[in-house]
């Protein structure tokens, strides 16, 4: 039987003697004609259905053409298949068919539908939560707490104390001073001659 998808090739009388011989040579080398009989004709329906498989190989590989991107006219022409017809023909008896046509879609909407489900596929960003009232100011800026400065150090009343230091030691000072002073006007006094009037 004439396959129409296979115009243009032939095979020689010697190439199919060939193949024979070496592909039934257990059943030719039957020596009870019954039984070589039996032996062929099992070996003519394998090839028929090896006839059938090779069909739908054909029929793959001219969808690997098609999904790769070679234009079916392009694809016909060099397969000596002529026609875009013929080319389908093999495509669709390989099972083939949805394959190409989803291959001929437009890129652009495969890439966003990648993008959506990769957006889907990606995990939801966690907003940070809010500071608590006592750690933040409405410009949300950190307030520190008593306890946070007294933990640095910094606490209102040793500040308090710190400020307050140089004012006490010159109060300090001047009251020595003046303490001084009249401890000394004193013993002035003690020390006067009874005979001499003070110049007070």
């Amino acid at each position: 039987m004439n396959d129409p998808t296979t115009e243009g090739y032939a095979a020689t009388p010697a190439e199919i003697e060939g193949m024979l011989r070496n592909l039934c040579a257990y059943a030719l080398s039957e020596p009870d004609p019954m039984q070589r009989y039996v032996e062929l004709t099992h070996q003519q329906v394998l090839f028929q259905g090896m006839v059938e498989a090779i069909r739908r190989e054909r029929g793959r590989a001219l969808a690997d053409l098609l999904v790769a991107g070679m234009p079916a006219a392009q694809v016909a022409a060099k397969t000596n298949l002529a026609t875009e017809p013929k080319v389908r023909k093999l495509v669709s008896s390989a099972g083939e068919a949805e394959r190409v046509k989803a291959a001929a879609r437009p890129a652009k909407a495969t890439k966003a539908a990648k993008a959506a489900k990769a957006a889907k596929a990606a995990p939801a960003k966690k907003e940070p939560e809010p500071l608590p009232p006592h750690l933040a100011a409405p410009s949300g800026k950190r307030v520190l707490t008593p306890a946070d400065l007294e933990a640095l150090g910094l606490s209102p009343k040793k500040r308090a104390a710190k400020k307050a230091t140089p004012a006490k030691q010159a109060a300090t000072t001047a009251a020595g001073t003046e303490s001084a002073a009249g401890k000394g006007s004193a013993v002035g006094k003690a020390v006067q001659p009874k005979g001499q009037k003070s110049a007070s």
